[in-house]
């Protein structure tokens, strides 16, 4: 039986004909790194697989899965559910953060077409100055975590408690199965068609949201756009009770009056009042500041957040 390291060189000679060598890694270290996520390890992965672009990458796929190895998708690796970790060591753990090209805003359609490397914050930040958004706009870790991450693995935070998860603003995919088949699902899989709506038939493009991956590689997404809202508001409260906390917050989501609503437990909030957080704190106020849409409303809404302080949270400890 040939040995497993015969195999991994075998296959990585092949990729790195199809790839390029620099998208090939076999390095232990960074292996143990790639078959990590950002709690919990798997078992290392054979070899890694770090493309920086969509181009043959159907046909790779489907040579990894020829040759008897497993795949597991990785965007920015800022996961914390498992869902990535290899199992066997006959894995090639695939990074799609070089697939970050945003490819079409199409603002009369509303709809928003990215490779699945893209990161949460690159689109807001490229649709700011449309006066557009997401209407789920991203994780908590939207700076580094990736569409296609989110989508595989149930993404929820800004905007969730009146817009959804992540995957209920996908409008369509492009899907690389394990023989390295494209499959497209929503209205862009018809000739000549484009994004807009999800579903014509049988609903594919939901059967490979949350798959965390098993099902197919998304290497292209397209998702629904809104207006942004002109203003935004904020306030917080203290609750001495696990329970109260958590029914306020079910009746918040449920009246449908805030696009996102959350706890912090008594640990995360003691990190909240570290003094060493003040720097942190002063770049959140002058983004609030920058946010008001004036100067005056952003120095007022300034001065009221600083009044309130930072004590008062400890009422709820």
């Amino acid at each position: 039986m040939t040995r497993l390291s015969d195999r991994v060189s075998d296959l990585a000679d092949c990729l790195a004909k199809l790839l390029g060598p620099d998208c090939v890694v076999t390095d232990p270290d960074e292996l143990r790194f790639y078959s990590a996520d950002a709690y919990s390890a798997g078992v290392t992965a054979a070899m890694a697989l770090r493309p920086a672009s969509g181009e043959n990458l159907p046909e790779a796929i489907g040579q990894i899965t020829a040759a008897g190895f497993a795949i597991t998708p990785r965007g920015g690796g800022m996961s914390y559910t498992g869902g990535y970790l290899p199992v066997r060591a006959e894995t090639v753990t695939l990074d799609l953060s070089g697939l970050n090209r945003i490819l079409e805003i199409n603002e009369d359609d509303r709809v928003i077409t990215v490779e699945a490397g893209v990161t949460w914050q690159q689109i807001y930040e490229a649709l700011d100055p449309l006066g557009l958004r997401l209407p789920f706009f991203g994780t908590f870790s939207g700076n580094r975590a990736t569409v296609g991450g989110g989508i595989a693995n149930g993404a929820l935070f800004m905007g969730t408690a009146r817009h959804g998860t992540a995957a209920e603003i996908v409008v369509g995919l492009d899907v690389v199965t394990a023989r390295g088949r494209v499959i497209k699902t929503g209205q862009a899989a018809f000739r000549n068609g484009r994004p807009g709506y999800r579903n014509y038939g049988p609903d594919l493009t939901g059967l490979f949201v949350h798959d965390a991956g098993a099902l197919g590689v998304k290497t292209r997404i397209s998702l629904r756009l809104m207006h942004k809202p002109a203003e935004a508001g904020y306030a917080s409260f203290a609750f001495g009770r696990q329970d109260s906390a958590v029914a306020a917050l079910s009746n918040i989501a449920r009246s449908g009056v805030a696009e996102e609503v959350y706890l912090f437990d008594p640990a995360t909030t003691r990190r909240s009042l570290d003094p060493a957080s003040l720097t942190r704190d002063l770049a959140r106020l002058k983004a609030v500041i920058k946010g008001q849409g004036g100067l005056a409303q952003g120095l007022k809404a300034g001065a009221q957040m600083a009044l309130a302080g930072r004590g008062f949270v400890d009422k709820s400890m």
